[in-house]
Parts: C-alpha cells; sequence; structure tokens
C-alpha cells in the first residue's frame, strides 16, 4: 500500500491535524509567519504525526488532545530540521531552497525556535507531566546526538555502533516519543507503552538507513537533495562505513579526500558510489534495514490484532520501500 492508502482510516484526524498546524503557525510578527508556512508547505509527509495517530488509536485514545500532540511533533521535527540545515549549510530541503539559504541562519534559527515554542504550547496543553517530561529529555538527547555526528563528522574510525549511535539518538528518538506517547496518551500500562516506544525507535533507525540508502541511489527530482549530499557534507552513514571497512588504502584515501574536500566534483561521488557497491555497502545497509523493521513489527504482538495496528505494521515497511 502506498501512504495515502495506509493513512485512509485517519483520513479525519489529518484534516483536523492540518488545522491545527495552520492556526499554530500564525505570529504577531508577519515576517515569521510567512516563513513559518513556508517551511510547512514546503513539503514533508506527516510522517510522526501519523505514527503518533495510530499509535494513540491503537492505545484507545481518539480526543483532541491526539490531534495537537501529533501536530506538537510535526513541529519538533520541523524545528530540528530547520536547525540541522543551519549546522550543515544545506542549500534545498524537499527539493526547495531551504529557509536558511533564502533568509539566511539567524531567520531560520530562530524561525526554527519558534517552532519549537508553538510545539510546547500544544504539550503543555495537555497538563500530563509525563508527556512533558517524555519530549523535554527527547530534546536533550536529539541535541546530542547532533552534538556526537558533529564530532564524528570526516572521521574515518566511526564504526558501525557508532553511527546506530547517532541515528538513535538524532533521528530515531522522535519516532519512538511518536509512539510512545499515543500510549500515554491512552493511559496504557508500562507494557504497552514500552512496546510502543520500542517500535517507534526501531522504525526510526531503519527510516534513517533507508535515508542513507537514498542518498546514493535516489534521482534529486525524486528524493528532494541532490546525490550524494552526506558525503558532500562530511557525513559517515553507514553504506560508507561498510566499505570503508574494507576498501583497501588508495580507496580510503579517495574517500578520505571527497570527505575533507570544499566541493565534490561528480566524477569522484560516482567513483565512491562504485566503491560503496563494490563493497556491499548498499545491500547490507539494506538489510539492516529490514532487521530494525522487523524487530518494530514483533514489538507490535502484545497487541490484539486491529486496523490501527496493521496500519503501523503497513507503516513500518513503507519506511524502507519509499523512493524520496
Amino acid at each position: 500500500m502506498n501512504l495515502e492508502e495506509i493513512c485512509l482510516p485517519i483520513k479525519s484526524e489529518l484534516v483536523q491535524l492540518e488545522s491545527v498546524i495552520q492556526k499554530k503557525l500564525v505570529s504577531t510578527v508577519p515576517f515569521v509567519t510567512n516563513v513559518a508556512e513556508y517551511v510547512v508547505k514546503n513539503g514533508g509527509k506527516r510522517l510522526r504525526p501519523i505514527f503518533s495517530l495510530f499509535s494513540s488509536r491503537l492505545a484507545g485514545s481518539t480526543d483532541q488532545r491526539t490531534i495537537e500532540c501529533a501536530a506538537a511533533m510535526e513541529f519538533f521535527h520541523t524545528a530540528t530540521l530547520m536547525h540541522d540545515d543551519v549546522v550543515d549549510d544545506a542549500n534545498l530541503r524537499r527539493g526547495k531552497p531551504s529557509a536558511n539559504s533564502r533568509w539566511g541562519n539567524q531567520v531560520a534559527v530562530l524561525v526554527g525556535d519558534f517552532f519549537y515554542c508553538r510545539a510546547s504550547d500544544l504539550i503543555i496543553g495537555t497538563e500530563d507531566l509525563r508527556i512533558i517530561q517524555l519530549i523535554t529529555n527527547a530534546m536533550r538527547i536529539t541535541t546530542e546526538g547532533e552534538i556526537l555526528e558533529i564530532s564524528k563528522s570526516s572521521d574515518l574510525a566511526t564504526t558501525e555502533e557508532d553511527y546506530l549511535k547517532i541515528v538513535e539518538q538524532k533521528t530515531a528518538i522522535l519516532m519512538g516519543v511518536c509512539c510512545e506517547m499515543g500510549g500515554l496518551l491512552g493511559n496504557v500500562s508500562e507494557e504497552f507503552c514500552s512496546a510502543l516506544r520500542d517500535f517507534g525507535l526501531n522504525v526510526g533507525i531503519a527510516f534513517q538507513l533507508a535515508d542513507d540508502v537514498l542518498d546514493y541511489v535516489s534521482e534529486s527530482d525524486k528524493f528532494g537533495k541532490t546525490k550524494g549530499t552526506d558525503l558532500k557534507e562530511g557525513k559517515l552513514t553507514l553504506p560508507l562505513i561498510v566499505a570503508l571497512q574494507k576498501a583497501g588504502d588508495a580507496e580510503k584515501r579517495l574517500i578520505k579526500d571527497a570527505l575533507i574536500a570544499e566541493k565534490l566534483e561528480e566524477r569522484r561521488l560516482k567513483e565512491i558510489i562504485s566503491i560503496i557497491q563494490k563493497y556491499d555497502g548498499i545491500s547490507f545497509t539494506k538489510r539492516k534495514a529490514q532487521e530494525f523493521v522487523n524487530k518494530a513489527k514483533q514489538s507490535l504482538t502484545i497487541f490484539k490484532p486491529s486496523i490501527d495496528r496493521e496500519a503501523l505494521i503497513a507503516l513500518a515497511g513503507y519506511v524502507i520501500e519509499r523512493e524520496s
């Protein structure tokens, strides 16, 4: 199934979600509203709120709080992306000029903070200390993950274990929060909240590994960013880490030069992609992503069969089958 088909059971909730998002984009400063609207309209599949909504339904929560918390997760995610683009000096986001490339780093950072504030407003509105603490902890972890990634930039000694730790802290934790929050909203026991958290974390890791593959194999018009962006930004992702473990000295030198170079020529990028494919980096990463999807699906077996459980299982498959 495609994403639209998977989301049919929550079609009305997604309409309500967009309404909440649009209302919260409005600022007393019109320029902030304009930038925020540009960023939100600039795409995004709303995957995190979708996971949040289905997890909430699976746990028995279908009230307005679930919509507002789902919107908060989209805002938190958007804020992290805006700050990431500044850190990475990225020019594109989902195939269009990033906020920092259009308005500069100062505006991008501050509008990112605006999204954090709006998300916080929505979370505080739940009046649930458990959820507030969950989000606060996640924001700390994602910040630490971002710094860990920076500290490992262009480090050829980075291991698979190092990288998966970065992925869990920087990316997967937010997906885990989306799902665990559904359990808290439904007021289910710790056993079920933990299962949802594990599901989200494993899906989040699989999602990032799929992104790592797409960065080397997808066409720019589908993926929304140019091929080899991670390499150009000095990031060692799993396909490259796998290749480095098997590469010869000359090949390692070629990769290192590419990681530290100001610009990466198309010819050099093709050479490195060839090295990655030679040493099974793409296939290995795909298999690893599937392993995490399988773990995610296993986490949901404690829930009885339902439309919502099947939707989450389908979403887990979707994150590694997508082309963008």
